[in-house]
């Protein structure tokens, strides 16, 4: 194994690990279903809120947490035995991105809830939180891609 490698075997290898490395990155990003199941969840919540009888809100909450721990535990276990990535791979632009999806999610439902309300809309939380599950449902798929993106181009510690 002392030989020098050929450039075209050399070529191959690094393709090889780069298409390795996407598969990597590929099974540790969020799936779609994820933020379908997510808005879902929130917009039930918000049902059972604008509801406002106790043993409604009761029973929705409980299905809400399940739910949320059902979806949430999935992905990471799921996550967690396909592949380990490293924090660096996220990077702080991966964060930044993650927190403003969650920061437009509230930045259109709380508006809405809060004009509704003030309107003495009888749905103000339902139809505030269903306009936030649209922008999740949307701006997951495009977070994923761009999380995908990010870690890519973060796979050998170069930064973005």
């Amino acid at each position: 194994m002392n030989e020098p490698m050929r450039p075209d075997e050399a070529a191959r290898a690094l393709d090889e690990i780069g298409r390795r490395q996407e598969q990597v990155v590929a099974q540790a990003t969020i799936p779609d279903w994820f933020w379908w199941a997510i808005a879902a969840l929130m917009v039930l919540l918000a049902v059972v809120v604008d509801d406002r009888r106790p043993v409604v809100v009761g029973a929705g909450t409980a299905v809400y947490v399940i739910g949320m721990m059902l979806a949430v535990g999935r992905v990471v276990l799921v996550g967690q035995r396909r592949a380990r990535l490293r924090n660096e791979l996220l990077g702080p632009l991966g964060v930044l991105a993650i927190l403003g999806l969650v920061a437009l999610v509230l930045a259109v439902s709380l508006p809405i809830s809060f004009a509704l309300k003030a309107a003495g809309s009888t749905h103000p939380a339902t139809i505030g939180v269903l306009a936030g599950a649209v922008v999740m449902v949307v701006g997951g798929p495009v977070l994923r891609r761009y999380l995908h993106r990010v870690m890519m181009a973060n796979r050998s510690g170069r930064a973005r």
